[in-house]
Parts: C-alpha cells; sequence; structure tokens
C-alpha cells in the first residue's frame, strides 16, 4: 500500500534530492526513514537477514578505506602498535 507524500515531506526532500529523509510519528513518537525505492533495493539484502555474510562487503569495505587514504604507506606503523611500546 503505498501513502502519499505531505507537502511538507515533499519540501523537506526536495531541499536534499537523493538524501535520505526522518520523519517523526507525532503520535507514538516513532522515528522512520524515508528512501527512495532504488536506495531501498540497495539496502534491502542487509535487512533480509539470513542471507548476510559480512564477508561480502570486504571489496566495498576495502575499496571505501583506500579511496580516504587508510593504504597510505605511511600509516603502515600503525599495523604493528602494539610492538612500538605501551
Amino acid at each position: 500500500m503505498a501513502t502519499s507524500l505531505s507537502v511538507e515531506q515533499q519540501q523537506a526532500l526536495a531541499k536534499s534530492p537523493g538524501e535520505p529523509l526522518e520523519v517523526v510519528d507525532e503520535a507514538s513518537q516513532t522515528r522512520y526513514i524515508l528512501l527512495r525505492e532504488d536506495q531501498f533495493a540497495r539496502v534491502r539484502a542487509l535487512l533480509a537477514g539470513d542471507d548476510f555474510d559480512v564477508r561480502d562487503t570486504y571489496a566495498a569495505q576495502t575499496s571505501a578505506l583506500s579511496a580516504a587514504g587508510w593504504d597510505d604507506p605511511d600509516l603502515d606503523i600503525y599495523n604493528n602498535y602494539d610492538a612500538h611500546g605501551k
């Protein structure tokens, strides 16, 4: 069952296109996150539970960490943190 967005929700989504929108049910104070359907499809497998294997995320984790500079050779010293004294 699809429910239409309020004008306020439409305006909030328009302010940050493509970004998730946090909404609150005032009656229950329950928080929800509105996602575009294509974004939800990407995370749906993670929410399903049984078929999730963290090893399936290793390639994405490595790529993200590399892009963030974690593969910088200057950081190799931290791989042996305990060996450098306590």
